[in-house]
């Protein structure tokens, strides 16, 4: 959807509510049932994603509708039944086929979480008026008004403004506050996200004060197989003037980040290697000395005395003592934390237009110490400037750049 069909759909949204709060003024009671999902006593959701990479989403998620249902927070005393996680493949039409069997298999009322980089579901979700709520690293977040990403849109398919995060992040970390005269280069894959990821981390390096030398993105994506990553590695290593860049950031999924990575070190480079998926104990002996991004605070935060990064662990360790902290634990506990806040308030009267109107309706989502703040429906068109900076020893993660908000800069 483009920034107009967004307003329009803002507007049809609002009409409806309108017709529907009028029909349940005339009644004093709403058949049970007649929202898809919605019983008296429950609430049922399911996850959506890529389960090779984000399947620990489930867990944070499930995590997050336990302690709602354990302390009675969702309104009318209904509980949330969580009908687990379908897997996509990373394929635009199998989440879409997934997507659909969600809603009309499974009937639920919302799709929560949301974690995949191709959401082929979220226009179908849209005219079903399905709700779904995520990580919102696909540009099917973006102008959508049932979709919500905890930490807003990030992929638009055309940014006016980027966030400087991960180039002030860099520049922090790496060289000492102080970019000036450095070089960077920006790679992507060959989609959507990646074109559009390209210009937002391109924006970002450039205000942290680094020439953009090389910002391409010709990697093939999930589920293609990169045998040989010479081509691209040479072309970034002569990028700065037959010589490599300062900076390299890799805006790639995790087998192309690893295997550009290697091959850019193979071939002698010694800059900055950045990423922002090598931050997962699974991935630790791989990202050695990288300076991984993260749009969250760190789980080592709780060491430093962060007490709410501490309460969400104990959580997560409740439903699977053995889980490993990744990313995408944290993003489906998030994305089932914002669902709560949502559903909280909607109130009682629970219906997917009522759900839909009350979110986008100047609802701010702040997990203090945790994330960055997020409201909506501003937070359809723009994602938040927040993040952390970690560096793996081999086995552990220390805090390069402790976790801080940065500004939003325009997009050239």
């Amino acid at each position: 959807m483009k920034r107009h069909k967004l307003v329009g759909a803002l507007a049809v949204l609002a009409l409806v509510v309108a017709a529907s709060s009028a029909a349940a003024a005339g009644s004093s009671t709403r058949p049970a049932g007649e929202t898809r999902g919605v019983t008296d006593d429950t609430i049922t959701v399911g996850g959506l994603g890529y389960a090779a990479f984000y399947q620990d989403s489930a867990v944070g998620a499930q995590a997050r509708f336990d302690k709602a249902n354990n302390n009675n927070e969702i309104p009318g005393g209904r509980r949330i039944e969580f009908v687990g996680f379908r897997d996509d493949g990373s394929d635009p039409s199998k989440n879409l086929d997934e997507g659909r069997k969600l809603v009309q298999e499974d009937q639920v009322f919302a799709v929560v979480p949301v974690s995949t980089p191709f959401l082929g579901a979220s226009d179908f979700f849209a005219q079903n008026k399905t709700p779904f709520i995520g990580w919102g690293i696909a540009s099917g977040f973006c102008e959508n008004p049932f979709g919500f990403g905890f930490s807003g849109c990030l992929t638009p398919e055309d940014p006016k403004t980027a966030a400087s995060t991960w180039g002030d992040l860099i520049k922090k970390g790496n060289f000492n506050d102080n970019a000036k005269g450095k070089t960077a280069a920006v790679i992507a894959e060959d989609n959507d996200s990646g074109a559009a990821g390209i210009r937002l981390i391109s924006a970002s390096a450039k205000s942290a004060g680094f020439k953009v030398v090389y910002s391409k993105n010709p990697v093939p994506p999930l589920p293609a197989t990169v045998s040989d990553y010479t081509p691209f590695a040479n072309e970034i290593m002569s990028s700065n003037n037959g010589k490599p860049p300062d900076a390299v950031f890799l805006t790639l999924a995790v087998n192309n980040v690893t295997g550009l990575q290697n091959k850019l070190l193979e071939l002698g480079y010694q800059g900055v290697l950045t990423n922002a998926v090598g931050y997962d104990p699974r991935l630790a002996t791989g990202f050695v000395g990288s300076s991984v991004y993260i749009q969250f605070n760190a789980f080592e935060s709780a060491q430093q005395g962060n007490t709410a990064m501490q309460q969400i662990i104990d959580e997560i360790r409740a439903v699977k003592p053995d889980q490993m902290l990744t990313q995408p634990v944290l993003a489906g506990y998030l994305s089932a934390d914002m669902f709560v806040q949502m559903l909280k308030k909607t109130g009682r009267n629970l219906t997917a237009t009522r759900f839909a109107r009350a979110a986008n309706r100047n609802f701010r989502y702040d997990p203090k110490d945790v994330a960055g703040p997020i409201r909506f429906p501003a937070g359809h068109e723009t994602g938040h400037a927040c993040g952390t900076l970690v560096e793996s020893d081999g086995t552990n993660y220390t805090i390069k750049v402790p976790f801080d908000c940065y500004k939003r800069v325009k997009v050239g």
